[in-house]
């Protein structure tokens, strides 16, 4: 009798413990057909409307879609086959201790930002960081860190810019709407074009 009392108090308390740092910081808002979140080494299926949790991997079937709002009503879209880890989200309201840092792995995204202060939020990928400035853009990233960024315009016509930083050379340009560039496995930027990521609506 000793044990299993023993053993349903561990129970609870690493329950409790699990807990405390499943710190939720959106929600599942849109999904096909599968996605999945895992968060301290354990995996799950993710349901509309679940929770999704300050540093767990979230991961797109194969022609599957995931859209996670956040707290402060930015927005981020999954593609298929796509991989990523939201490492660091404190909102506050509208004050300058929000912050959001997401890492992008491989896929297709488009985030769409929101009430966190701009200089607050970062999108980290293997070669090269993305800063906002008011913002709707996509990312394609390949398995090896190479990709492409382009930046939309607002619903009414508004223009928008981000700075990308390359994590090797250290060199930044700013890309804005209507445009896009390519980066290679050394973070190398290509020129900027005209045009638009394809896919991840």
């Amino acid at each position: 009798m000793r044990i299993l009392v023993r053993a349903a108090f561990a129970a609870s308390m690493l329950a409790l413990t699990c807990n405390a740092y499943a710190e939720p910081v959106g929600k599942a808002s849109a999904m096909i057909p599968q996605a999945s979140q895992q968060s301290q080494g354990s995996r799950s299926d993710l349901r509309l409307r679940d929770n999704i949790i300050r540093n767990a991997e979230l991961a797109t079937a194969e022609r599957g879609a995931l859209e996670v709002t956040f707290l402060d009503g930015s927005k981020l879209t999954m593609g298929q086959n796509s991989r990523l880890t939201v490492d660091e989200y404190v909102y506050s309201g509208n004050t300058s201790a929000s912050k959001q840092t997401v890492r992008y792995t491989k896929g297709l995204f488009r985030y769409v930002s929101g009430s966190i202060p701009k200089d607050n939020v970062k999108i980290e990928t293997p070669t090269v960081t993305i800063g906002i400035r008011g913002t709707i853009f996509r990312t394609a990233l390949l398995d090896d860190g190479s990709g492409l960024t382009s930046v939309e315009y607002g619903p009414n016509g508004e223009e928008y810019e981000v700075v990308l930083t390359s994590k090797k050379t250290g060199k930044t340009i700013v890309l804005r709407s209507g445009q896009k560039v390519g980066f290679d496995v050394d973070g190398v930027f290509e020129g900027i074009v005209s045009g638009q990521v394809e896919g991840c609506q």
